[in-house]
Order: C-alpha cells, then sequence, then structure tokens
C-alpha cells in the first residue's frame, strides 16, 4: 500500500535555504515520477513566487499551494489524496507557526548554514521541536548542512550540528550560483543543470530524505 508522506523544511531563521531545498527536492521526484505536492507555509510566498514563475514560462514543474501553516495539520490530508508526498516550505521567525508546520509533517528537516549565529538560530528551532514533539513524540527530525564549503567555519558547523541532539543527515549541500540561476528560469536544479554539483547533491538529498522516512512504511519511488 502506498503512503503518504509529509516532510517540512523548518528554521526559525530566514535564509536557511527552507524554499530552495523545499522546491529543489520537490522538482527531483516530481522528475522521478513522483506525486508531489510543494506546499507554501511561509507568508513571504517565494515558493508560490517560484511555481508562478515556472507556469508563467510554461515549466513542468510539481504542483504547488499556499495554505496557512495554522491550517496544516487539519487540511494537510485531504490535499494530500492524490499525492505521494508532501514537501512543506515551513514559516520563520514566528515559532508558533513552526511548531504548526512541524505537527504536520512526518520527518522535520532542519537546514542551517555555517556561521554562528545560523547555528543560534538553529538550537532556538531544536526547541521549538521539542515542543513539537511533547505533542507529537512520534515526530522525526534530520539536520541538513546547507551552503557548505571546505572551510573551517563548516567543519565546526558540523560539530555543533552533532551538539544540538537531532540526527544530522549524511549529505551536505553546497553554495551553488546554479540553484538561484534555476529559481529565475523557473526551473528545479536539476533540469537547469543536470550535470552539475549542485544537481548530484539535489539526487543525493532526496535519496536521503526518503531513506529516512523508510521506516514510515513508504514506498515512494527515489
Amino acid at each position: 500500500m502506498r503512503m503518504c508522506i509529509a516532510i517540512g523544511f523548518c528554521n526559525l531563521k530566514g535564509g536557511a535555504g527552507k524554499t530552495t531545498l523545499a522546491i529543489n527536492v520537490a522538482t527531483a521526484l516530481h522528475r522521478g515520477g513522483t506525486r508531489v505536492l510543494l506546499v507554501d507555509a511561509d507568508p513571504q510566498g517565494s515558493a508560490t513566487a517560484w511555481a508562478a514563475r515556472a507556469a508563467e514560462l510554461g515549466r513542468d514543474g510539481p504542483p504547488c499551494i499556499s495554505v496557512a501553516s495554522a491550517a496544516l495539520r487539519r487540511d494537510l490530508p485531504r490535499l494530500m489524496e492524490s499525492f505521494d508526498v508532501a514537501l512543506i516550505d515551513g514559516p520563520a521567525r514566528l515559532g508558533v507557526e513552526t511548531r504548526a508546520a512541524m505537527l504536520a509533517a512526518d520527518l522535520v528537516v532542519v537546514p542551517m548554514t555555517p556561521g554562528a549565529v545560523d547555528l543560534w538560530a538553529a538550537a532556538e528551532t531544536v526547541r521549538v521541536l521539542e515542543d513539537a514533539r511533547s505533542l507529537r513524540p512520534e515526530l522525526r527530525a534530520v539536520a541538513l548542512l546547507n551552503r557548505a564549503d571546505r572551510t573551517a567555519l563548516s567543519r565546526l558547523a558540523r560539530t555543533a550540528i552533532a551538539d544540538l541532539g537531532i540526527e544530522p543527515l549524511p549529505v551536505t549541500v553546497g553554495a551553488r550560483v546554479a540553484f538561484g540561476e534555476a529559481m529565475l528560469t523557473g526551473l528545479g536544479v536539476i533540469d537547469h543543470a543536470p550535470a552539475s554539483e549542485a544537481a548530484i547533491e539535489i539526487r543525493r538529498l532526496t535519496k536521503a530524505l526518503l531513506a529516512a522516512v523508510a521506516g514510515e512504511g513508504s514506498e515512494v519511488a527515489a
């Protein structure tokens, strides 16, 4: 039996890469034949704007809807009836709204970028996660180092992530120009630059996320 799963990209700090990651993983799944729904729960509406640009240019991308985070837990099961996976672009800054997005997900992905301010904000996000887990103890979460490079700062960030107490994904995503270029053209990076390092990283990330939820009985395609 096919199971519907929801993966939420959540971080209280803006600029951690939630939207870019959600869009690109959704595009990778869509290209692989998975019925995927991109859910924009961020009031800024960047994922919705990207989807509108894609439609304007006639791109074949995943469907995208905007849903207030407070309504997600109630409305998402109905919205997912025709889909295998929902990718939630969670809101930033407001802990109550972020917690609502987390509670609607089967797996929470906390993207973190190298830098002290970003890691401090991630610690705040983890506190919101623990609050969500008080209501849903089975809620799973993983950390993802985003915009990583080969500097000492990224190495220190990996150590800091391990200290936060949530499982780190065994993949990282680098700071790649191709992500921004793809967004401007209404594409995911695997369509814009399929042989690029960015596309390779998104394919690896997509497989890692599916592996992280595999224990929930999912049969979605990699």
